[in-house]
């Protein structure tokens, strides 16, 4: 049935077509004198206009992302009809359109039927279809296992028939440097980037294309285009969309239709070019030499998420034949960038460094999600350790479809335009529910993932407690249980190979029941309704040295013991006047671990009326001065302070110091350094209960080392960078994305930061719409940026209530370089995975249907 109609529908198209022919020899036929305009008619430089068409991919945004998912997939329908109607036509005549993103072909691949795929396939060799190389716009959050799933989106057979050559980034403003190595590794030559100038811009002047070479040598030819709808600029000097964001379902708005808007008449045409030409001869004023240029448009229906226009072949044939200059040509994006290569490539400049992206803030609107995002990846990368021995293909089926989810929740659209101007709408509540979906949903189901392993791994090995390290790194720190789990009054742990017995440290915490008196509720107790702090809930025992992908096995022990203190010399902690610690040295270190105010806590609160209208007006001040001045009367720094005393616990393997602070816009804020005895090591757990406001601000959580005067190395998505030193010229400075770890190299040794949850950072900062260009002094403060909701569309506007966030500190005299500090950073922030085995097999069953992933 499908068949039938999608012939019938080509028929009509033919027919259309037929009759466009004629009507377009009708146009030339009387006014061949016409068709060469007089010298002023043309520009000086451009002679052809290649236009781009395609839709801007927001998975949300303009709906709810699920139907943006469908739309996206009947869009490629319109355009495989519309470029089969006019195949048979001139080829100035034939529509042709580009999928930006592939998610939807492969949606669209999927649901098809044998016949209509060859169709498509069949349009994509005759040039009037393209699939680009990635499956959507991205945020820099992609870790490397991302980023290889990123290029492998679509199936290979399907990838190899198809070809990409070009990617395209539209709307955000910066691009990874391990996306431009991902894509020259799957050949893929060209980037095309249509940037959203909004609360950013492009790194470089608009219409400049560059060489960007890579650590490797490697070169991606990229055009800095103009904004990603901007061709309809080019011939219409109104906006035709209202709104701007009506919903695809309220049939109160439409998409344009012929006639609306590229109409075809001569007067109408001749409007149109003047308007071109004025355009055209801005840009050539501007220096403009290339004669050809590449520009992309969308619909009008709301810019973003728009269908393909069928009329405007139409309109590009019309105006080719009234012989107005410059030509136009309506191409795929990498028919364009070919021929931009040719004009453009011998001369255009090469730049190196990492892309860095100004909207990267907005991804820390949202805290407790991208921390789950984040043990989403924790737990896929645990699960894929070769601790548990080879991953059969249902297995990696799995992991390959949560790195899928994860990957999505690092798509650039992260909710309604009316995220925060009507943040409690249905809509805005709807999409932020189906983004937020791609963290929680392959967080648990990784975690599930990673308890099949351990089960299927390690339950045959005999009776005990089997501790596993999954990580690349040695493991030395707590392991904890829930001391429901031990079914018995277990006192201690042995090591049957060596007799060592390890005591169990008792900790109070969360129990089902009602609390009896107020000692058994905390200040962060949150609902009082079960008790927190009943006595002996949790377990903890030390782990020294657990080597790298191995396990161990103890056995629990009813016999008390008490861990032995170490042998060597504790660090020398030096502490403030409320007892936080101010400093930590150990033997062999000519500086500390940290300075003064680890753990500070810092906000920045913008004051005046419409305060995020006031964040623009800073944002978009050119001159520098002006700026600093508006920053100086309208925001506010607030530095939280000590409510309490510091309290002390020193044991056998750690110092742990805890705190209370007080801020304005915290309920509570609890701060935790645990210092460890054995080696130059710190954790910083920090725990706050934000108060609800929509008001833009911006929180940040201080880690300043005894590194000013040395640049971090930072790495995204697996790559290595220097910031300030080693950034594409224009790129944020303002603050960074990273995996999650700062390396300091020094003469006096080399220092690892390290982020669980928050891979956001500034350094020296905090830096709010600074736009900052020079190295600031203090390079060895760093600050992460746990909340930021400036942003007044897209991101969340308000994410209240309890938190946390977990920073890792260590010193070691050699670190030898990006693979180095990365497998150190993730071996600080892997926990062991712990499997409890009773003298009683498991039923068979139960392993092969339950625990078997």
């Amino acid at each position: 049935m499908k068949l039938k109609m999608t012939t019938n529908r080509i028929l009509r198209w033919r027919v259309l077509a037929c009759l466009v022919a004629g009507v377009l020899t009708m146009i030339s036929a009387p006014r061949e004198a016409a068709a060469q305009p007089a010298a002023a008619e043309s520009p000086e430089f451009v002679r052809q206009l290649d236009l781009i068409h395609f839709s801007h991919t927001d998975y949300g945004f303009t709906d709810h992302p699920a139907v943006c998912r469908d739309m996206q997939q009947r869009y490629l329908d319109i355009a495989l009809d519309a470029a089969l109607a006019t195949q048979d036509l001139p080829d100035e005549a034939r529509f042709r359109w580009t999928a930006e993103t592939t998610v939807a072909v492969e949606d669209w691949w999927q649901a098809a039927a044998p016949a209509r795929r060859e169709q498509f396939l069949q349009a994509v060799r005759a040039g009037q279809l393209e699939v680009t190389a990635l499956p959507f716009n991205n945020t820099p959050f992609l870790n490397r296992d991302q980023w290889q799933v990123m290029t492998h989106w679509l199936p290979e057979n399907l990838w190899k028939e198809l070809a990409p050559q070009t990617a395209v980034q539209n709307d955000v403003n910066g691009f990874p440097r391990a996306g431009a190595a991902a894509l020259l590794d799957r050949d893929v030559r060209y980037l095309f980037s249509g940037i959203n100038s909004d609360s950013g811009g492009p790194p470089l002047p608009r219409l400049t294309a560059f060489w960007w070479k890579q650590p490797d040598g490697r070169k991606l030819f990229v055009w800095m285009s103009l904004t990603y709808g901007d061709g309809f600029f080019f011939f219409e000097t109104e906006e035709w969309r209202r709104g701007p964001l009506p919903l695809a379902a309220d049939a109160r708005y439409r998409p344009p239709r012929a006639g609306d808007v590229l109409r075809t008449d001569e007067a109408s045409l001749r409007k149109a070019h003047a308007q071109c030409l004025a355009r055209l001869r801005q840009f050539e004023r501007n220096g403009y030499r290339h004669a050809v240029l590449p520009i992309s448009m969308t619909s009008m229906w709301r810019y973003d998420n728009d269908p393909p226009f069928p009329p405007l072949s139409e309109f590009v044939a019309a105006w080719n034949q009234l012989g107005l200059q410059p030509k136009l040509r309506l191409a795929t994006v990498t028919q364009a960038m070919r021929d931009l290569e040719q004009a453009a490539g011998a001369t255009a400049p090469e730049y190196a460094g990492e892309w860095t992206d100004w909207w990267a803030n907005g991804t820390a609107s949202a805290p407790r999600e991208v921390a789950a995002s984040r043990f989403a990846k924790r737990f896929l990368a645990a699960a894929q350790s070769p601790v548990w021995g080879p991953l059969d293909a249902a297995g990696q089926t799995r992991v390959t479809e949560l790195l899928k989810d994860v990957c999505l929740f690092d798509e650039h659209t992260w909710g309604s335009g009316m995220s925060v101007g009507l943040p409690y709408s249905l809509d805005a509540q709807g999409q932020f529910n189906e983004k937020a979906r791609f963290a929680w949903r392959p967080m648990a189901l990784a975690e599930w993932l990673l308890g099949q392993r351990a089960r299927t791994r390690l339950v045959g090995e005999g009776e005990g407690l089997w501790l596993a390290n999954s990580g690349p790194a040695p493991f030395s720190g707590w392991a904890q249980l829930i001391t429901s789990c031990l079914r018995d009054d277990y006192r201690s742990l042995v090591d049957p190979a060596t007799g060592e017995r390890r005591q169990l440290v008792f900790e109070p915490g969360p129990l089902w029941g009602r609390p009896q008196k107020l000692d058994d509720l905390s200040r962060e107790d949150v609902s009082a309704t079960f008790p927190d702090r009943v006595p002996n809930r949790f377990a903890r025992f030390w782990v020294e040295h657990l080597d790298p992908v191995s396990v161990q096995r103890l056995e629990l022990s009813k016999e008390s013991a008490a861990d032995a203190p170490i042998a060597s010399p504790p660090p020398t902690v030096e502490t403030s006047e409320r007892g936080w610690p101010a400093s930590a040295t150990w033997p062999g270190m000519n500086r500390p671990l940290f300075t003064a105010g680890l753990g500070d806590f810092v906000s920045v609160k913008v004051n005046g009326f419409a305060p995020r209208w006031v964040l623009r007006d800073i944002m978009e001040t050119g001159d520098s001065g002006q700026r600093a001045g508006l920053q100086q009367e309208k925001l506010e720094l607030i530095v939280a302070k000590a409510s309490s005393e510091a309290t002390v616990e020193d044991g056998p393997h750690t110092i742990r110091y805890t705190q209370s602070l007080e801020h304005p816009r915290l309920q509570w804020a609890t701060r935790q350094l645990e210092i460890w005895k054995r080696q130059p090591r710190a954790r910083l757990t920090f725990r706050l209960n934000r108060i609800s406001s929509f008001d833009p601000e911006l929180l940040c959580v201080v880690s300043p080392l005894p590194c000013d005067g040395v640049l971090p190395r930072f790495s995204s998505g697996g790559m290595g960078f220097t910031p300030f030193s080693d950034q594409i010229p224009g790129a944020c400075r303002d603050y960074f994305a990273i995996d999650g770890w700062a390396h300091y190299a020094t003469p006096d040794g080399h220092w690892l930061w390290v982020t669980r949850d928050a891979p956001l950072v500034t350094v020296d900062g905090p830096h709010l719409k600074s736009r900052i260009t020079e190295v600031p002094p203090r390079t060895g403060r760093v600050l992460a940026i746990v909340y930021d909701n400036c942003w007044y569309t897209n991101f969340q506007g308000d994410s209240p209530g309890v938190m946390e966030f977990q920073f890792d500190l260590v010193w070691r005299e050699q670190l030898d370089g990006d693979r180095a500090a990365e497998t150190l950073a993730d071996g600080l922030v892997n926990e062991p995975v712990i499997v409890i085995n009773p003298g009683l097999p498991e039923h068979p069953l139960l392993m092969r249907h339950l625990f078997r992933p």
